[in-house]
């Protein structure tokens, strides 16, 4: 983020894939990718509105980053499993009603 106030810029620089074990060459649950059809070191600017900024920046004063400069990680320091997405954002806390029963919030 470059901005105190106001909209602030993310500079994405790849992607996680949660591919699972039996489907890696080195047995990790997680591979790490550059971006789609740039060159490996390339990053890719995205502004984000100021509620996200606010947002963002106090998750960090809060929670501060990974040393690759992730923003979400396990408790261990690790990617976060989808698996977990479930438990770990309740959505019964931040949805209506509406929205749970009409089945679109099954799955993260």
């Amino acid at each position: 983020m470059t901005s105190k106030t106001g909209w602030g810029m993310l500079n994405l620089s790849g992607g996680v894939v949660t591919a699972g074990k039996e489907w890696t060459d080195d047995g990790a649950v997680h591979e790490v990718h550059s971006l789609k059809r740039r060159a490996a070191t390339a990053t890719r600017p995205v502004p984000i509105p100021p509620q996200f900024v606010g947002v963002l920046r106090a998750r960090i004063d809060r929670f501060g980053v990974a040393p690759d400069g992730r923003s979400f990680r396990n408790q261990a320091g690790n990617h976060v499993d989808p698996a977990a997405c479930g438990t770990t954002w309740a959505r019964e806390y931040v949805l209506t009603r509406m929205e749970l029963a009409s089945g679109s919030a099954e799955r993260p």
